[in-house]
């Protein structure tokens, strides 16, 4: 687990400060839990392809309701990532080196070519070719 404070980001300005809570699970290691709290309130749970998230550290990354990219601040390297809902949105900057060396730790755990070894295709593609 890494727990960081990140920044909603506001007119293009980061300055809404919020706990992200990121989880990875050897169970599922193509998917990392980010849990958003912001100082006064609930948070709430995102499952974000970990690809995605490593690869929005050094490039765009990402369609529709998920994207990041990076960017750069005044203090260093960071990642902006977009979240969007139905007609709800928010973007977040990230600490890049903070984020990518937890996430780097993550494939030592589970490499990209293990991911996929356990998944039982069948169940996996049932639901969406509704067979």
């Amino acid at each position: 687990m890494l727990r960081l404070d990140v920044r909603r980001v506001l007119d293009g300005v980061p300055w809404w400060p919020v706990r992200a809570e990121f989880r990875f699970d050897v169970g599922s290691p193509m998917v990392v839990s980010v849990t958003l709290t912001p100082w006064h309130g609930a948070g709430v749970t995102w499952r974000i392809g970990r690809d995605l998230l490593y690869q929005g550290l050094y490039a765009e990354s990402g369609e529709g309701d998920v994207q990041a990219w990076p960017m750069r601040s005044e203090e260093g390297d960071t990642a902006w990532l977009l979240l969007e809902s139905g007609s709800n949105g928010a973007v977040f900057e990230l600490p890049a080196p903070l984020l990518g060396s937890w996430l780097e730790a993550t494939y030592e755990r589970v490499s990209v070519e293990e991911e996929t070894a356990d998944l039982d295709w069948d169940v996996f593609l049932d639901g969406p070719l509704d067979r």
